[in-house]
């Protein structure tokens, strides 16, 4: 502004000089001619440096929604190759094993939700940076609004002062006039007073006389013209001074908008920058999962390899454990071989352990029973047959075990019967007896209905060991001191079975039922 009204300022100056040489009303339209292209060529720059500043901001937002455009054209690819990935992935999903089904399912899971809510967010910030877009393209228009407001407004202020200008320049011109009306005045009548006479200076001093009323009734009303040229100027100078409040206050309006526009755009690509390189990180962890995955299943299917032989190789062993045991049972009842009892095997027969107690109801006249019930010898006459005792109590299930001392003695018979009122043991067992019979200290007899089986051992041992396995129809002896199997009878226990002793009819030896059984 300042500018322009220096340059009117050299415009009506130009003027003015002009008008000592030239006619007053020509050089009056000069100057107004001069001051209205001043003030058009202003407006002009005005509104073309305006114009390109609103064609650059427009170019820069269109680019910002080129972009825009082209991140969602890739997001949207992105998208698209996650998608047949996922597909990929749920087809290798399907082929999977049942070991695998679960983890893999997991797997997967997680990674497509972790793609949905990605996909999902970079669409949710889409939508925002939409939604700006749209809500800068209504700014702009009310900006260019009030644009048209401001300029329509700048046009009608232009006109107004361009009048007062045309107002205060005929003012200038016409008291120019009548300066220059008195010199040429005076110079005519030093002309006419020497070259006419009386009569004529009274004309010309008339005619001054009239012209002078006119000039003072003119500068009289070109004073309250002055004046209210000087209360416009006044009213135009605050108008100006509050536009340009109002402008400054627009453009820091707009600055701002501006401002805050930038750091939106900003924050979106800082934004979308930070969802890219979660991608990058989530595509690496993926193909980081996939190779691993793809190791776990070669491994997975070479254990699964390793596995059926060791299953295969677990089969056959144990086919050849049961046929070796097998072979070894039939060896051991056709040779009567001695095996040693694990501690495995013998620690649950002698938790089945029972305190035998001797009836002496059931005992032969010619034996003698202990007051407590545990020993029990011979004391008729010496004689072929075998007199017994039973025990107490039956058992009618389960397996019990129980020890007997036999000492040095040559005769003796242990084992079980199911014939609670016979005192006496045949020669010949029938159905019913189930025992095993020394005789002369040297021949150890199995005998039952269907067995008369005749055990060669080494060494007698002094502390056998019965043990009764009701359910499973076993009747096994051992070697109590040196834990060894020595036979066992098989065969169907019908009902109650009863432990039975015989010391025999030979010796006075007792045979002694040991109470303190030692466990494993």
């Amino acid at each position: 502004m300042a500018t322009q009204h220096s340059l009117v300022l050299g415009i009506v100056s130009g003027a003015y000089e002009r008008l000592r040489k030239e006619d007053s009303f020509e050089a009056g339209l000069y100057v107004a001619l001069a001051a209205a292209v001043g003030i058009l060529v202003a407006v002009i720059l005005y509104f073309t440096c305006y114009t390109g500043i609103l064609k650059r901001e427009n170019e820069r937002l269109g680019k910002v929604l080129g972009s825009l455009k082209r991140e969602k054209e890739t997001l949207g690819k992105e998208k698209e190759a996650l998608q047949k990935n996922y597909e990929i992935l749920k087809r290798k999903n399907e082929r999977l094993g049942k070991e695998d089904s679960s983890k893999v399912g997991f797997c997967v899971v997680v990674v497509v939700g972790i793609l949905v809510a990605v996909i999902l967010w970079c669409a949710y910030y889409i939508a925002c940076f939409k939604r700006d877009i749209k809500r800068l393209t209504r700014e702009k228009e009310d900006l260019q609004k009030n644009y048209d407001s401001l300029k329509g407004k700048n046009e009608r202020l232009g006109k107004e002062k361009e009048d007062l200008q045309k107002q205060n320049v005929l003012g200038i011109v016409s008291g120019e006039n009548e300066r220059l009306g008195k010199e040429d005045s005076f110079e005519a009548g030093l002309y006419f007073a020497f070259a006419a006479a009386v009569g004529i200076l009274l004309l010309v001093i008339l005619y001054f006389a009239c012209y002078t009323g006119i000039l003072k009734r003119e500068n009289e009303r070109l004073g309250k013209e002055k004046k209210a040229l000087q209360k416009n100027y006044e009213i135009l100078k605050s108008k100006n001074e509050r536009l340009g409040k109002g402008a400054s206050s627009e453009e820091g309006f707009c600055v701002a908008v501006v401002g805050i526009l930038v750091a939106v755009i900003l924050w979106c690509a800082f934004r979308i920058a930070r969802v890219k390189r979660e991608i990058k990180r989530l595509i690496r962890e993926k193909e980081d999962l996939q190779k691993n995955y793809d190791i776990l299943k070669r491994e997975n299917e070479s254990l699964g390899k390793e596995n059926e032989d060791l299953q295969k190789n677990y089969e056959t062993l144990k086919q050849e454990k049961e046929k070796v045991e097998a072979d070894f049972k039939e060896l051991r009842r056709n040779t009567n071989t001695c095996v040693y009892v694990v501690d495995r095997e013998w620690k649950p027969i002698t938790e089945a352990c029972v305190n035998v107690t001797l009836d002496p109801d059931t005992a032969s006249p010619c034996l003698a029973v202990s007051e407590d019930g545990s020993r029990v010898r011979f004391t008729g006459e010496r004689s072929a047959e075998w007199p017994s005792v039973l025990g107490r109590e039956g058992f009618t299930s389960g397996g019990h075990y129980w020890e007997v001392e036999v000492g040095e003695k040559g005769y003796w018979v242990l084992g079980v019967s199911t014939h609670p009122h016979e005192k006496s043991i045949p020669q010949k067992p029938g159905e019913g007896y189930w025992l095993m019979r020394l005789v002369k200290g040297k021949t150890c007899k199995a005998v039952s209905q269907s067995v008369d089986q005749t055990l060669n051992l080494e060494k007698m041992c002094k502390m056998w060991g019965v043990y009764l396995d009701h359910g499973g129809g076993r009747l096994s002896f051992y070697n109590a001191e040196t834990r060894f199997h020595i036979h066992t009878l098989e065969g169907s226990f019908p009902g109650q079975v009863y432990p039975i002793f015989s010391p025999g009819s030979h010796d006075k030896g007792p045979l002694i039922i040991n109470t303190k059984v030692k466990n494993v």
